[in-house]
């Protein structure tokens, strides 16, 4: 091989490993900012983000802040949320000493139809129902399949992000990671 065609090749690889180590460091920027985005929906103080517990008594989600939680996001009509909300309880009840809230957020369903669905289900004392008046959570989560989870760790960073229905042992294996790095 020629000396010029051995400095063409050493060219393109080194573009292409270029490209390669600036495509990494723009991924990990736009994690970073989903990441702060989520922080700031969950925690934010937007007017548009108005949290009603099921008594329709205003909530903040800032009480919240230093917790590990897992936070789903269901609906009346979504099927899904009678296959999460015992797997998510049972797990729930497991975690319950150790610095994990489960929050599931409805997504800006009328008070009526929450009452008249929750009426047919098992308490489940260990979710914390809270009303999304204004779907502000989901947007800005940029939801887009429903059911969707999210476990945050205690300084409101994304751990995962579940879409579709949660699996017991997953959420399991993720929090006793969690609590055990804590």
């Amino acid at each position: 091989m020629s000396k010029k065609n051995l400095l063409v090749l050493a060219l393109l690889l080194t573009v292409v490993i270029a490209l390669v180590v600036l495509t990494f460091y723009i991924r990990s920027k736009s994690i970073e900012r989903e990441q702060d985005e989520a922080k700031k929906t969950l925690f934010s103080e937007d007017p548009a983000a108005l949290f009603l517990d099921v008594g329709s008594n205003p909530i903040s989600l800032r009480e919240y802040e230093d917790t590990i939680l897992v936070v789903n996001v269901w609906a009346s009509w979504s099927p899904y949320a009678a296959i999460e909300f015992p797997i998510l309880d049972e797990v729930a009840g497991s975690f319950k000493d150790k610095n994990v809230r489960f929050l599931v957020i409805n997504r800006k369903e009328p008070q009526a139809q929450i009452e008249r669905y929750l009426s047919t289900i098992p308490s489940y004392n260990n979710l914390e129902k809270i009303i999304d008046v204004n779907d502000f959570f989901y947007s800005g989560i940029s939801g887009y399949a429903m059911p969707e989870t999210i476990i945050y760790d205690t300084k409101g960073k994304i751990v995962k992000h579940i879409h579709g229905v949660v699996v017991k042992t997953e959420l399991e294996e993720t929090l006793n990671e969690m609590v055990a790095n804590k």
